[in-house]
Protein backbone atom coordinates (compact mmCIF):
# COMPACT_ATOMS: atom_id res chain seq x y z
CA UNK A 1 0.00 0.00 0.00
CA UNK A 2 2.80 2.28 0.83
CA UNK A 3 4.49 1.50 -2.90
CA UNK A 4 1.02 2.71 -4.61
CA UNK A 5 1.05 6.06 -2.70
CA UNK A 6 4.63 6.85 -3.68
CA UNK A 7 3.89 5.70 -7.20
CA UNK A 8 0.87 7.86 -7.38
CA UNK A 9 2.94 10.95 -5.75
CA UNK A 10 5.71 10.51 -8.15
CA UNK A 11 2.84 10.37 -10.74
CA UNK A 12 1.42 13.38 -9.74
CA UNK A 13 4.99 15.37 -10.03
CA UNK A 14 5.65 14.58 -13.56
CA UNK A 15 2.25 15.16 -14.85
CA UNK A 16 3.06 18.60 -13.01
CA UNK A 17 6.25 19.09 -14.62
CA UNK A 18 5.10 18.69 -18.03
CA UNK A 19 1.68 20.67 -17.37
CA UNK A 20 3.28 23.56 -16.77
CA UNK A 21 6.66 25.72 -16.30
CA UNK A 22 8.02 25.51 -12.65
CA UNK A 23 9.78 28.86 -11.69
CA UNK A 24 13.30 27.82 -9.44
CA UNK A 25 13.57 29.84 -6.38
CA UNK A 26 16.10 32.22 -6.07
CA UNK A 27 19.75 30.83 -4.92
CA UNK A 28 19.48 33.02 -1.74
CA UNK A 29 15.67 33.02 0.14
CA UNK A 30 13.47 36.29 0.72
CA UNK A 31 13.16 35.83 4.87
CA UNK A 32 16.83 34.19 5.36
CA UNK A 33 19.97 36.31 7.04
CA UNK A 34 21.47 38.06 4.40
CA UNK A 35 25.13 38.29 4.73
CA UNK A 36 26.05 42.62 4.97
CA UNK A 37 29.35 43.92 3.49
CA UNK A 38 31.53 47.24 4.72
CA UNK A 39 31.58 48.85 1.43
CA UNK A 40 34.83 50.25 0.31
CA UNK A 41 33.19 54.01 1.23
CA UNK A 42 29.80 55.17 1.33
CA UNK A 43 30.47 57.94 -1.28
CA UNK A 44 32.56 57.93 -4.50
CA UNK A 45 36.45 57.77 -3.31
CA UNK A 46 38.60 58.74 -5.55
CA UNK A 47 42.40 59.99 -5.86
CA UNK A 48 43.73 62.77 -7.91
CA UNK A 49 46.87 62.07 -10.10
CA UNK A 50 49.74 64.09 -11.59
CA UNK A 51 48.76 65.58 -14.38
CA UNK A 52 50.50 64.37 -17.42
CA UNK A 53 52.51 67.35 -19.19
CA UNK A 54 53.27 66.09 -23.17
CA UNK A 55 54.12 70.19 -23.65
CA UNK A 56 57.43 69.84 -21.14
CA UNK A 57 56.10 73.15 -20.23
CA UNK A 58 54.15 72.40 -16.87
CA UNK A 59 56.90 71.83 -14.40
CA UNK A 60 55.35 72.07 -10.91
CA UNK A 61 51.85 72.99 -12.09
CA UNK A 62 51.04 69.47 -13.13
CA UNK A 63 51.12 68.70 -8.95
CA UNK A 64 49.96 72.03 -8.30
CA UNK A 65 46.74 71.83 -10.44
CA UNK A 66 46.10 68.25 -8.83
CA UNK A 67 47.14 69.15 -5.46
CA UNK A 68 44.56 72.04 -6.01
CA UNK A 69 41.84 69.81 -7.21
CA UNK A 70 42.21 67.19 -4.79
CA UNK A 71 40.89 70.35 -1.93
CA UNK A 72 38.22 71.36 -4.10
CA UNK A 73 36.60 67.63 -4.55
CA UNK A 74 37.43 67.02 -0.31
CA UNK A 75 35.50 69.98 0.15
CA UNK A 76 31.89 68.73 -1.56
CA UNK A 77 30.73 65.90 0.57
CA UNK A 78 29.52 64.18 -2.46
CA UNK A 79 32.93 62.31 -2.97
CA UNK A 80 35.94 60.74 -0.18
CA UNK A 81 39.45 62.00 -1.52
CA UNK A 82 42.33 59.54 -1.17
CA UNK A 83 45.27 61.71 0.60
CA UNK A 84 47.32 63.36 -2.08
CA UNK A 85 50.49 62.17 -0.15
CA UNK A 86 49.64 58.47 -1.58
CA UNK A 87 49.82 59.16 -5.16
CA UNK A 88 51.48 62.26 -6.03
CA UNK A 89 54.49 60.18 -6.56
CA UNK A 90 52.91 58.05 -9.44
CA UNK A 91 53.70 57.87 -13.08
CA UNK A 92 50.28 58.96 -13.92
CA UNK A 93 50.59 57.10 -17.30
CA UNK A 94 51.75 53.56 -15.53
CA UNK A 95 48.00 52.59 -15.80
CA UNK A 96 49.43 48.83 -15.19
CA UNK A 97 50.53 50.01 -11.95
CA UNK A 98 47.43 52.38 -11.23
CA UNK A 99 45.44 49.31 -11.76
CA UNK A 100 47.12 47.03 -9.73
CA UNK A 101 47.97 49.02 -6.28
CA UNK A 102 44.76 51.57 -6.30
CA UNK A 103 41.94 49.42 -8.61
CA UNK A 104 40.89 47.36 -5.33
CA UNK A 105 40.30 50.62 -3.46
CA UNK A 106 39.01 53.33 -5.17
CA UNK A 107 35.66 54.20 -7.11
CA UNK A 108 37.59 56.55 -9.65
CA UNK A 109 40.34 57.91 -10.54
CA UNK A 110 40.99 61.28 -12.44
CA UNK A 111 43.94 61.58 -14.24
CA UNK A 112 44.41 64.69 -16.58
CA UNK A 113 46.96 66.24 -19.15
CA UNK A 114 48.07 69.85 -20.01
CA UNK A 115 47.00 69.77 -23.86
CA UNK A 116 48.42 73.52 -24.51
CA UNK A 117 50.46 75.68 -22.50
CA UNK A 118 50.61 79.93 -23.07
CA UNK A 119 53.55 81.68 -21.19
CA UNK A 120 51.67 84.70 -22.71
CA UNK A 121 48.39 84.99 -20.75
CA UNK A 122 49.33 82.79 -18.23
CA UNK A 123 46.55 79.79 -18.88
CA UNK A 124 46.71 75.98 -20.08
CA UNK A 125 44.13 73.74 -21.37
CA UNK A 126 43.40 70.94 -19.22
CA UNK A 127 41.95 67.58 -20.24
CA UNK A 128 40.43 65.89 -17.15
CA UNK A 129 39.56 62.16 -17.47
CA UNK A 130 37.44 60.24 -14.94
CA UNK A 131 37.94 56.46 -15.38
CA UNK A 132 36.52 53.73 -12.99
CA UNK A 133 39.14 51.34 -11.35
CA UNK A 134 38.63 49.03 -14.78
CA UNK A 135 39.58 52.02 -16.79
CA UNK A 136 36.74 52.59 -18.69
CA UNK A 137 36.24 56.66 -19.08
CA UNK A 138 33.19 57.55 -17.56
CA UNK A 139 33.40 61.51 -18.24
CA UNK A 140 36.41 63.64 -19.91
CA UNK A 141 36.32 67.76 -20.47
CA UNK A 142 38.75 70.31 -21.62
CA UNK A 143 39.26 72.78 -19.09
CA UNK A 144 41.16 76.33 -19.74
CA UNK A 145 42.67 77.04 -16.19
CA UNK A 146 44.98 79.90 -15.41
CA UNK A 147 48.11 79.95 -13.59
CA UNK A 148 50.13 82.87 -11.53
CA UNK A 149 53.95 83.23 -10.84
CA UNK A 150 56.54 82.76 -12.79
CA UNK A 151 58.84 80.39 -10.22
CA UNK A 152 56.80 80.24 -8.03
CA UNK A 153 54.22 79.01 -9.92
CA UNK A 154 50.49 78.06 -8.69
CA UNK A 155 46.69 77.55 -10.31
CA UNK A 156 43.86 79.92 -9.70
CA UNK A 157 41.58 78.39 -7.86
CA UNK A 158 38.50 79.83 -10.25
CA UNK A 159 39.33 77.50 -12.95
CA UNK A 160 39.73 74.32 -10.61
CA UNK A 161 36.49 75.16 -8.73
CA UNK A 162 34.58 74.55 -12.20
CA UNK A 163 36.55 71.54 -12.94
CA UNK A 164 35.08 70.24 -9.53
CA UNK A 165 31.72 71.01 -9.81
CA UNK A 166 31.37 69.71 -13.69
CA UNK A 167 32.49 66.51 -11.64
CA UNK A 168 30.20 66.14 -9.28
CA UNK A 169 27.51 67.29 -11.38
CA UNK A 170 28.76 64.46 -13.76
CA UNK A 171 27.49 61.83 -11.14
CA UNK A 172 23.81 62.20 -10.62
CA UNK A 173 23.34 60.54 -6.29
CA UNK A 174 20.75 58.35 -7.42
CA UNK A 175 18.84 56.62 -4.62
CA UNK A 176 15.67 54.78 -6.08
CA UNK A 177 16.78 52.03 -7.72
CA UNK A 178 15.92 48.04 -7.63
CA UNK A 179 17.23 45.05 -9.04
CA UNK A 180 14.97 44.13 -11.44
CA UNK A 181 17.19 40.56 -12.45
CA UNK A 182 19.68 38.77 -12.05
CA UNK A 183 22.17 36.29 -13.99
CA UNK A 184 25.76 35.12 -12.09
CA UNK A 185 27.62 37.86 -11.64
CA UNK A 186 25.41 40.84 -13.84
CA UNK A 187 22.17 42.32 -12.10
CA UNK A 188 19.59 44.44 -13.85
CA UNK A 189 18.65 47.77 -12.68
CA UNK A 190 15.34 49.37 -13.40
CA UNK A 191 17.35 52.90 -13.75
CA UNK A 192 19.24 54.03 -17.08
CA UNK A 193 20.39 57.18 -18.94
CA UNK A 194 17.29 58.95 -18.78
CA UNK A 195 18.15 59.03 -14.76
CA UNK A 196 21.67 59.93 -15.20
CA UNK A 197 23.12 56.48 -14.60
CA UNK A 198 26.32 56.15 -16.94
CA UNK A 199 28.89 53.27 -17.13
CA UNK A 200 31.46 53.25 -14.79
CA UNK A 201 29.47 54.25 -12.34
CA UNK A 202 29.73 52.49 -8.46
CA UNK A 203 26.77 51.71 -6.54
CA UNK A 204 25.85 50.29 -3.18
CA UNK A 205 23.04 46.86 -3.19
CA UNK A 206 20.91 46.64 0.08
CA UNK A 207 17.95 44.31 1.72
CA UNK A 208 16.36 44.87 5.07
CA UNK A 209 18.18 43.13 7.62
CA UNK A 210 17.68 43.58 11.67
CA UNK A 211 16.26 46.19 13.32
CA UNK A 212 17.97 48.92 14.60
CA UNK A 213 17.43 50.81 17.97
CA UNK A 214 19.27 53.73 19.47
CA UNK A 215 20.14 52.13 22.70
CA UNK A 216 20.20 55.09 24.75
CA UNK A 217 16.73 56.43 23.42
CA UNK A 218 15.08 53.10 22.37
CA UNK A 219 14.28 55.08 18.38
CA UNK A 220 14.21 53.32 14.98
CA UNK A 221 17.71 53.93 13.41
CA UNK A 222 16.58 51.71 10.62
CA UNK A 223 16.60 47.85 9.13
CA UNK A 224 18.98 47.90 6.17
CA UNK A 225 22.34 46.14 5.56
CA UNK A 226 24.60 46.35 2.58
CA UNK A 227 25.09 43.16 1.00
CA UNK A 228 26.59 44.24 -2.61
CA UNK A 229 28.45 46.82 -4.33
CA UNK A 230 28.65 46.70 -7.97
CA UNK A 231 29.61 48.86 -11.01
CA UNK A 232 27.44 49.35 -14.60
CA UNK A 233 28.78 47.81 -17.45
CA UNK A 234 25.96 48.44 -20.06
CA UNK A 235 23.23 51.91 -19.90
CA UNK A 236 20.36 51.73 -21.68
CA UNK A 237 17.73 54.20 -21.96
CA UNK A 238 15.19 53.25 -18.94
CA UNK A 239 17.58 50.31 -17.17
CA UNK A 240 21.35 49.33 -16.83
CA UNK A 241 23.51 46.20 -16.45
CA UNK A 242 25.77 46.22 -13.76
CA UNK A 243 28.76 44.09 -12.10
CA UNK A 244 29.02 42.76 -8.59
CA UNK A 245 31.95 42.56 -7.02
CA UNK A 246 32.70 39.59 -5.11
CA UNK A 247 36.14 40.72 -3.56
CA UNK A 248 34.19 42.62 -0.82
CA UNK A 249 33.14 38.97 0.80
CA UNK A 250 36.77 37.64 0.36
CA UNK A 251 35.53 35.76 -2.96
CA UNK A 252 32.44 34.90 -2.40
CA UNK A 253 29.47 35.92 -4.67
CA UNK A 254 27.63 38.64 -3.05
CA UNK A 255 24.29 37.76 -1.61
CA UNK A 256 21.74 39.76 -4.11
CA UNK A 257 18.20 39.12 -5.07
CA UNK A 258 15.73 40.45 -7.43
CA UNK A 259 13.76 43.40 -5.04
CA UNK A 260 16.97 44.83 -3.57
CA UNK A 261 17.29 48.25 -3.41
CA UNK A 262 19.95 50.76 -5.28
CA UNK A 263 21.48 53.69 -4.39
CA UNK A 264 24.85 55.33 -6.16
CA UNK A 265 27.22 56.89 -4.77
Amino acid sequence: MTSRRYTIVLASLLTLGTGCAITPPPSIQPGMPRRAITPRSYRTKLAVFNLLDPTGSGGRLTEKAAEALAVALFERDRFEVMQRAEVAGVDPANTKEIKEDYGQRLDALVVGSITHFNTADKTMRLNVNVMNPQFTTMAAKTFEVRYTGTINVDVERDGIDRIAEWLERAFPKLSDGTVMARSGENVSLNLGSEDGVQVGMGLLISSHGDIVRDPATGDFLGSDIYVGEAYVVAVDAKKSEARLEPRKLGGAVPEVIVGDKVEFK
